[in-house]
């Protein structure tokens, strides 16, 4: 059988993960930027775009992705302070 601090502990590892996903998911995010932006202003010299339009459902994609990270994490760090 497990023991309630385990199970805490469990949950607080989980929440370091968490974090750090958000953390990396953020950079990901923040360097997409950077690359549609780049490319914006290299297509103004090119006679067609240069941002493929996947990097648009992909910022799409980030807010919904930190968005469930950050309910995850809620919802860990009260099921902890319940324990």
């Amino acid at each position: 059988m497990t023991s309630i601090g385990e199970v805490k502990l469990a949950l607080d590892q989980g929440c370091e993960l968490l974090r750090d996903a958000y953390r990396c998911v953020r950079e990901a995010q923040g360097a997409l930027d950077e690359a549609v932006d780049a490319l914006g202003k290299a297509s103004a010299n090119h006679h067609q775009p240069l941002v493929p339009p996947e990097f648009a459902r992909a910022r799409e994609m980030f807010e919904d992705e930190l968005e469930l990270i950050v309910a995850s994490l809620e919802l860990a760090r009260r099921l902890t302070t319940e324990l």
